[in-house]
């Protein structure tokens, strides 16, 4: 007999904080804001702290009608730490930390990369803390990017499944990845460096339950592109653990989605937060920009 899936119930707080200087509009009950009345270029540092404290609640916000240059992303990056090392690519030309994120408009691919779901380079010993991506051009529909609440899927569980996992570690590899991306696009996936691809498939032991560190929030630390294994158990044993953990995360009652417009930013924690950016929009070109800032080693 199979079960019938419970609906979360309770833990949804994601109302708003009031602020000076800025607004903050929720999108979903589970996760996810729009940020409004304020530019970027011009957010003074009271606003920045507030931006930051409305991130660490949300885990995604976004924000409309920027239009921001690489000079402007990269300077607005800036002010939020040291940059986190990107294995796959240099940046563009003039901004090193400014990554280009194009599917051009005759590129056919059933496994997109970013397609599934994932928190950024987490087989780095210090995965990336936040994300910044903006829109330049966009498909007429679909390259929609949806996001999934690791910390509220946390509290979600059982007392019992939480007493089980909190000592585990999950082995993060970029392995699996690049045999996929090889597999669906005929093409070895593009690494900084040999000595970063070597590193990437290496890859790192990490807690599958880990603490943030502004807000002391616990969040399962697990996704289905880059977690290859549980240390200490068999890959019959953590297998299914794993899936089990995926789907648990990503069901719809923890996600909220973006529908992209030119112009837009939007940035996330990867600490609390996965990621998946739909590959429906074959036949139309997508060009997004990201910057990620450093994190810190998972505990």
């Amino acid at each position: 007999m199979r079960e019938v899936r419970l609906s979360p119930s309770g833990g949804f707080d994601n109302a708003a904080r009031d602020y000076r200087h800025i607004t903050v509009q929720p999108i979903a009950a589970a996760m996810g804001a729009e940020v409004v009345g304020v530019a970027l270029r011009d957010l003074p540092d009271a606003g920045l702290a507030e931006l930051q404290d409305a991130l660490w609640r949300h885990k995604m916000v976004f924000l409309r009608h920027q239009h921001l240059t690489h000079a402007e992303h990269e300077a607005f990056a800036a002010r939020w730490g040291a940059f986190a090392p990107d294995a796959y690519t240099h940046g563009v030309p003039g901004h090193p930390h400014v990554q280009p994120v194009i599917k051009e408009a005759d590129h056919r691919s059933k496994g997109l990369f970013g397609s599934g779901w994932h928190t950024d380079s987490p087989f780095l010993p210090e995965p990336p803390g936040v994300t910044i991506l903006r829109s330049v051009q966009i498909p007429p529909y679909g390259g929609d990017t949806v996001w999934a609440n690791c910390a509220l899927a946390w509290r979600m569980l059982s007392p019992t499944m939480q007493t089980m996992l909190a000592p585990l570690k999950v082995r993060m590899s970029a392995r699996n990845n690049a045999f996929t991306q090889k597999l669906a696009d005929g093409k070895e996936l593009s690494f900084a460096s040999d000595e970063a691809r070597e590193a990437a498939f290496t890859g790192t032991g990490h807690p599958l339950v880990r603490t943030h560190p502004v807000t002391g929030e616990q969040a399962l630390f697990v996704d289905e592109v880059y977690a290859v294994g549980i240390d200490g158990l068999t890959s019959a044993e953590a297998r299914p653990l794993l899936e089990f953990l995926i789907q648990h995360i990503t069901q719809h009652h923890f996600t909220c989605r973006l529908r992209w417009d030119e112009g837009m930013v939007a940035m996330w924690d990867n600490r609390t937060a996965l990621h998946l950016a739909a590959n429906d929009y074959d036949g139309y070109r997508r060009e997004m920009y990201r910057t990620t800032l450093a994190g810190e080693r998972p505990s």
